[in-house]
């Protein structure tokens, strides 16, 4: 699905690390073409050469300076730094045969000081107002107001330019920021050099006049809904402000074959590796689930999966084995105290959702995908909350995007909140959101975030 066009928040990212990988591969050519014969490509030649570029966007990645806040130099400066130290250590492994290369440190010095001037051009880009975006939202109710918050909140380059009104939509905007009524919006358009018109009526019916506003797309300006603005800039949907026909008319929400079945071979792949890779660790995990707390070591539950059909989940137990029997079932809390000594580690750490990867393997589960709820909690959020079941489309996973962009739900308003994070992932399925989830992933597993 686009994703580069979908989600502001992935935009910017790709961007700076797009120059970071000019920057990397302009760094190894001026080597090769002008710096000394010796930086050559054979067997027993400077091997690092090979690993610049993708062992300092890894490292940048991991170290956050592609976080898309609010830009410090003093912050970028020490993050930059510390991922060139961490690439430093990690190139000179792969660079053992010929030892520490001053071309090495050279190129990393470089990178250095032109990924900050790059991150700072870049940055102070957007206090230019040719980059501006203007923007004008149809309608004054309480949606249109909703859009001046969305962008408050941004750090993209869009500017509002103010609020058209229209025959029978409430005003809730303030009267000085209405610059113009729907039968004027040609002329508005041209005098305010708008480049997107935003739909948020609170009203639908009878406010549009559709001439009007086919002429001013041919002008070159985009017409955008409330929904997938709202998609476009936070990276989720609103479930309260969509409608069966907006999911119909979504370019997204059409999961082919094909689609399902790259998904199962990226899924095979990755569960297989992650396994293979700490398999043996598995008696080291059992003995910190039995340590000060007897019972079984793994521990298995109903949950909800592909097309509502309930399947059995395969954990490491975290909690003691008497936790449900006399408050019964009741979400997850901070401080739970129904977990075990070392369960606290063992959900920091996402260890106790490595037995998932057999899930995985056996079909029940993806890698990625929405977080499979309890059948007595999908039953209480479904009553209230609309299209929530469609997100057993597509197989729950072990992480997912909503996992990443939001802590662990601990309530029905959290399942909620987490329904639009899933409802855009499964509109923007691809594997370049995969790949994105699965760094985002390791960051959440390295910096302890997002678990109870």
């Amino acid at each position: 699905m686009g994703i580069l066009t979908k989600g502001s928040l992935i935009r910017k990212q790709t961007i700076l690390m797009s120059g970071d990988f000019i920057l990397g591969m302009a760094i190894i050519i001026l080597f090769k073409t002008m710096g000394p014969k010796e930086l050559s490509f054979g067997l027993f030649s400077e091997v690092w050469v090979f690993f610049f570029v993708p062992v300092l966007i890894l490292s940048s990645y991991f170290c956050e300076i592609y976080n898309t806040g609010i830009w410090a130099l003093k912050t970028v400066i020490t993050r930059s730094m510390i991922a060139t130290v961490i690439s430093f250590f990690i190139l000179i492994l792969f660079n053992v045969l010929s030892g520490i290369s001053l071309h090495l440190v050279a190129g990393l010095l470089f990178f250095f000081i032109l990924q900050i001037l790059w991150h700072g051009i870049y940055q102070t880009s957007f206090h230019f107002s040719f980059f501006t975006k203007n923007i004008v939202v149809i309608g004054t109710g309480t949606t249109a107001i909703e859009i001046e918050r969305i962008l408050n909140a941004s750090t993209c380059k869009y500017a509002l330019s103010g609020y058209i009104s229209t025959a029978t939509d409430p005003v809730n905007v303030e009267d000085n920021k209405i610059i113009g009524s729907i039968d004027d919006i040609i002329d508005l358009c041209r005098q305010y050099k708008v480049h997107t018109i935003v739909i948020a009526l609170t009203e639908k019916r009878g406010n549009l006049t559709i001439n009007k506003l086919v002429a001013c797309k041919l002008m070159g300006v985009r017409i955008i809904d409330y929904p997938s603005f709202y998609e476009i800039m936070t990276g989720k949907i609103p479930v309260e402000s969509i409608n069966p026909s907006w999911l119909v008319q979504s370019n997204g929400f059409l999961i082919t074959p094909f689609i399902r079945f790259t998904k199962r071979i990226f899924d095979i792949l990755l569960s297989s590796s992650v396994l293979f890779l700490t398999l043996p660790f598995f008696p080291v995990f059992a003995f910190m689930v039995k340590y000060k707390s007897p019972g079984s070591i793994f521990y298995f539950q109903k949950r909800v999966g592909k097309d509502g059909k309930n399947f059995t989940i395969y954990k490491f137990r975290s909690m003691e084995t008497d936790a449900e029997i006399k408050n019964g079932v009741s979400w997850a809390k901070i401080n739970d105290h129904r977990i075990s000594r070392c369960g606290h580690f063992l959900r920091k750490a996402r260890i106790d959702e490595l037995p998932q990867l057999l899930n995985v393997l056996n079909g029940t589960m993806s890698f990625i995908g929405p977080r499979p709820e309890r059948p007595e909690f999908v039953k209480q959020i479904s009553a209230v909350t609309p299209y929530y079941m469609e997100r057993h489309a597509i197989k729950p996973g072990i992480t997912g995007w909503a996992q990443i962009m939001y802590p662990y739900g601990s309530s029905l308003g959290d399942s909620v909140e987490k329904l639009r994070y899933d409802l855009y992932y499964i509109n923007n399925l691809s594997l370049f959101l995969e790949l994105l989830i699965v760094f985002e992933t390791i960051k959440v597993i390295l910096f302890r975030k997002g678990s109870r």
